[in-house]
């Protein structure tokens, strides 16, 4: 029961389907320039109808059904490779559709399909009363027995469909000069609807994964710039946060909140705690209360204090223009956020990183939203957010 619980089909079929496109890929990176790869898809597509006519009860790789649905899996295989082969990734509908077609393309496959449908006895007139449809009768063959004739039906208009759009292609190479009529060219069209479809889905797929992977390299080296320059640690915006709330004579119970909104709760520490691990730069009670420092320990905090009163004070100072933070200092929002640190609103003096595209609410809105609490506003944005970012 552990074995099954844990083995997943589709992941072990990917893994042999990704071990077979292994050799494609190389084969594409080193022989088929870029411009070509795209084309590769639309070769393989083809494939179920270039193979030898055979017939659907004949044995043999090329002609049986079985045969004809397995090479056209793996030219399918062999065509997503080529066009992506820095990828790793193929598309098992994709290859499960070219095995169908290659099997259903089969000469004779659609009237073989027909021949194992089971209909009911068929009824004589002296059984149809006043009344009664006639096609009532002779229908009757249960309800699974019905489903499986529906299906094989299915299966063979779809047989007849491939079959059909193969002789077209066949009849188009044997005349290709009737390509440039108007019935030419609606005959190709049809012939090539189900292989030109296919093929367009696995370039276009190709092409989004390329995409996708760009982005996310992109967005990797972002990330280790902005990571190797920046000095804002988690920590460190745990920190600054506690430090402003409690300037600004908010409660712990506050500071505790905006944390927990900021994934940071891992780093609060109390007051008492804070200060001794800072060096007891701040007062026993001067965050808790907003009170006034009370105890400054060296020389440079003493003499950072006396530049910051002659500019009207540390508050002051910052609304001149500074930073709150230390120089080369950044808080990374651009995965959005509440900001509780700054000297007041609008004061512009939090340096944060955000990307294209986002929106910054003000402080005004946030207030508003959490009905004059900027925590309860930033909650109610929070989960504005995750909503949105779910529905996109």
């Amino acid at each position: 029961m552990g074995f099954l619980s844990k083995f997943n089909p589709f992941k072990a079929a990917k893994k042999v389907v990704n071990k077979v496109a292994d050799p494609f890929r190389k084969i594409s990176q080193k022989f088929i320039p870029k411009e070509a790869r795209f084309a590769l898809p639309f070769l393989a597509a083809t494939t179920p109808f270039m193979l030898p006519a055979g017939g659907f009860g004949a044995s043999g790789l090329f002609s049986s059904a079985a045969g004809r649905g397995f090479l056209s899996s793996l030219a399918n295989v062999a065509g997503q490779a080529g066009a992506d082969p820095e990828g790793d990734d193929i598309n098992l509908f994709s290859t499960g559709l070219a095995g169908l077609t290659g099997a259903l393309s089969t000469p004779g496959a659609g009237q073989s399909l027909r021949d194992g449908i089971v209909r009911g006895p068929e009824a004589s007139l002296s059984d149809i009363g006043e009344g009664t449809i006639a096609s009532d009768y002779g229908g009757n063959v249960g309800f699974l027995q019905g489903a499986k004739n529906v299906g094989r039906e299915g299966l063979a208009t779809a047989a007849d469909y491939l079959n059909t759009s193969r002789e077209g292609i066949a009849g188009l190479g044997s005349n290709p000069g009737s390509i440039f009529t108007i019935d030419g060219a609606k005959a190709a069209a049809k012939a090539g609807a189900v292989p030109f479809s296919q093929a367009t889905g696995d370039v276009a797929k190709a092409g989004a994964d390329k995409m996708l992977r760009d982005y996310e390299r992109l967005d990797a080296e972002e990330q280790a710039e902005f990571d190797a320059t920046n000095q804002a640690s988690d920590e460190n915006r745990a920190y600054y946060s506690m430090k402003f709330n409690r300037e600004a004579g908010n409660s712990e119970e506050v500071v505790k909140e905006t944390l927990r909104l900021n994934d940071l709760e891992d780093f609060y520490e109390p007051p008492e705690t804070e200060n001794a691990a800072y060096g007891g730069l701040m007062g026993r009670n001067d965050y808790e209360f907003g009170g006034i420092i009370e105890a400054i320990k060296n020389i440079e905090s003493r003499e950072m204090m006396n530049q910051n009163k002659n500019m009207g004070g540390m508050m002051n100072g910052y609304n001149m223009g500074g930073s709150v933070l230390p120089q080369g200092m950044e808080m990374d929002y651009r995965q959005g956020g509440f900001i509780p640190m700054g000297s007041k609103e609008r004061a512009d003096d939090v340096p944060a990183r955000v990307s294209k595209n986002e929106f910054v609410m003000t402080a005004d809105a946030v207030r508003a939203a959490g009905g004059g609490s900027v925590n309860q506003g930033a909650k109610k944005m929070y989960d504005l957010m995750n909503n949105l970012e779910a529905k996109a």
